[in-house]
């Protein structure tokens, strides 16, 4: 419709603002120029579109006919989110000044995409049906009797370019079994962090003598993709593989979606990962820093 507020738009609304583009400074911001010819755009499309003559379109409506003519609806609703994302990362230029990398703009708009079609799914359909029952809880709930409760959260240090992940069991009485965390090198999408959390997890439950255990995420694409039969053809397809693949190994353990207000221990232990890279915690020697967090949330139950 030829509305996203861009520079140039902003000044056809008699706004005193420099045009300039905000990410390479190299020419005046149209929709045209943010969403396309922008170099930052255009690294983009060589990884989407490496065939796509970029340098000789006219308008952002004409390529973007061009592109949905040549091309299949998948490729098509790609190429929409990959616009959405590259408009999301100029915003982070603009307002919080944080720059991130081309391959993490495209990873971010195929991760988005995947969402939107699990959110798509038919719930009537028992056989795609990615929700249980027992999802969706807003408060940590202790596990009966004997069985063992595993929260794992992920966390990302951008100023590091490092990501973490927490992982706590606790029992039937709200204490605290054992702990776990670890830090890794590198950047990822975020859904691919909290995968690698609940793949951490399934080792580390492995590694214990636990006779039941519950596994709980407030990650609810790497949940739903788990327990999807989808194929996806990524980085976070090769990790939701692998988490499959241990869980089919165990008869029992579950595997359940929970409200970031349910999962705030793991959450800080995640937060805490950079300072334990490669830690695991007893009971006798949990930090005095995690213990207000652990209190507050067993006394929310």
């Amino acid at each position: 419709m030829g509305y996203l507020p861009t520079l140039i738009q902003i000044q056809q609304k008699r706004v005193p603002v420099n045009v300039q583009c905000p990410i390479y400074l190299n020419g005046e911001e149209s929709i045209t120029h943010c969403l396309v010819n922008c170099p930052f755009a255009r690294m983009c499309w060589d990884i989407v579109l490496p065939d796509a003559q970029v340098s000789q379109i006219g308008t952002f409506e004409g390529w973007l006919g061009e592109v949905f003519q040549r091309n299949n609806h998948n490729k098509c609703a790609e190429v929409v989110t990959v616009c959405w994302a590259i408009w999301r990362h100029r915003n982070d230029v603009v307002w919080n000044k944080r720059y991130s990398n081309v391959n993490r703009v495209v990873a971010l708009a195929k991760q988005y995409l995947l969402q939107w079609k699990f959110a798509q799914v038919n719930y009537s359909n028992a056989s795609s049906r990615c929700e249980v029952q027992g999802d969706g809880a807003i408060t940590w709930v202790r596990p009966q009797g004997n069985s063992i409760k595993v929260t794992v959260d992920a966390a990302l240090f951008t100023d590091r370019n490092e990501y973490g992940v927490g992982l706590v069991a606790r029992d039937a009485q709200g204490q605290v079994v054992a702990a776990r965390t670890r830090c890794y090198m590198g950047m990822v999408a975020v859904e691919i962090a909290e995968a690698i959390a609940i793949r951490e997890a399934l080792s580390w439950i492995k590694d214990h003598d636990w006779q039941e255990v519950q596994l709980e995420s407030d990650c609810l694409a790497a949940v739903q993709g788990i327990r999807s039969k989808v194929e996806m053809r990524s980085s976070f397809g090769r990790v939701v593989e692998e988490c499959r693949c241990q869980l089919r190994l165990s008869n029992s353990l579950s595997l359940s979606f929970i409200k970031r207000s349910a999962n705030t221990v793991a959450h800080c232990f995640a937060r805490a990962s950079y300072k334990y890279p490669d830690h695991s915690f007893s009971r006798a020697d949990i930090p005095t820093e995690f213990l207000d967090c652990i209190l507050l949330e067993s006394s929310n139950e």
